[in-house]
């Protein structure tokens, strides 16, 4: 039986972007764009490991941890075990007693797509965060660009 993993944990760096993006509704829209900083942290830790962008926290500048809790029964989980087999190429990882280590390659890839996000969002502007992220997985080649103006209003995250 597999034990419980660590709380997964998050760097005050990107606190301000992570309450915007999980908070404030986008213009005319009537949902967050991340309804939990659950899906924002597996958005943005798909998106690190896609770009090979794992960055460790920056604990000195502080972190904010979701409860484990959050992750489980919904998939989320998996997608913790999953990255982390795929970074270490190493079906160990998947022992009990290696959470903590899975954790933290998730972390750290979450991390660097939190960074690629904010970078993103300096980028285009920033007003609209939908359509910024939008714009950058269509630059870095995650969306096909079709020939109308991208409209994020059908798009969950």
């Amino acid at each position: 039986m597999r034990s419980r993993a660590p709380n997964i944990n998050r760097s005050h760096v990107h606190e301000a972007m992570v309450q915007r993006l999980t908070t404030e509704k986008p213009h005319g829209k009537d949902a967050t764009l991340f309804p939990t900083i659950r899906e924002l942290l597996c958005f943005a830790a798909l998106l690190g490991y896609s770009q090979n962008r794992r960055m460790p926290l920056d604990r000195g500048k502080g972190v904010e941890d979701v409860s484990y809790q959050q992750f489980e029964g919904v998939g989320a989980d998996d997608l913790i075990f999953l990255i982390a087999i795929s970074e270490t190429k190493d079906p160990e990882i998947l022992r009990d007693g290696q959470e903590g280590k899975c954790a933290e390659i998730f972390e750290e890839y979450a991390n660097g797509g939190l960074q690629i996000i904010h970078e993103s969002l300096q980028q285009f502007g920033g007003e609209y965060p939908d359509r910024n992220i939008l714009s950058m997985m269509v630059e870095q080649g995650y969306l096909a660009e079709n020939n109308e103006e991208t409209d994020p209003s059908g798009i969950e995250f």
